[in-house]
């Protein structure tokens, strides 16, 4: 996987955050750009709750609209517990750790395992472990290992696409990003 820094003048909503993406991405280990698409999927760069959702179980928290394992115990302070530490997800540098940390950098080790021992599965969709990564983002790792073993495609699991469309942007940043690094 390719570890060049983001940076992307075309998406100046994430853009902006090129240095935070950076240095959460290196702290945990994955990718930039990855980080970054997931960023431009989500939000565009917006540091928001999820739109139509009341705040609590369920609601889209910051940058990477983390859901799941989300304590609401105070309402307008949405943290994520980890590692003897609660994260603010409302703080853009801690919500992007904690994507990278621990919701990409897991899920890239268990499907990279999962494809060495099932190929045929993943190559039938895509070559790129990142397209699953990006679906299970938004479907969960079980769905996406689920659908791979029944044949079916597991974008179709997703919210409108969601790995399709963050492969556009992860693209698309890796050939700016190294536009911009010469």
């Amino acid at each position: 996987m390719d570890q060049i820094e983001f940076n992307s003048p075309g998406h100046p909503g994430v853009n902006a955050l090129r240095t935070s993406i950076n240095n959460q991405a290196k702290a945990a280990g994955v990718p930039p750009c990855a980080l970054a698409a997931v960023v431009a999927n989500e939000t565009g760069g917006q540091n928001i709750l999820q739109h139509g959702m009341p705040p609590g179980p369920g609601c889209g928290v910051g940058l990477c609209q983390i859901t799941s394992g989300v304590d609401w115990t105070h309402m307008d302070q949405p943290t994520y517990q980890a590692d003897g530490r609660a994260w603010a997800l409302l703080d853009p540098s801690s919500n992007l750790y904690v994507a990278a940390k621990y919701y990409l950098a897991p899920t890239i080790f268990d499907l990279l395992d999962d494809r060495e021992k099932h190929p045929a599965q993943y190559a039938e969709f895509s070559s790129d472990i990142l397209f699953f990564v990006f679906a299970a983002y938004n479907a969960g790792t079980g769905t996406v290992i689920s659908a791979l073993r029944a044949g079916h495609n597991p974008d179709g699991y997703t919210t409108a696409r969601y790995a399709e469309r963050a492969m556009l942007f992860y693209n698309e940043f890796l050939t700016e990003s190294h536009e911009h690094a010469k």
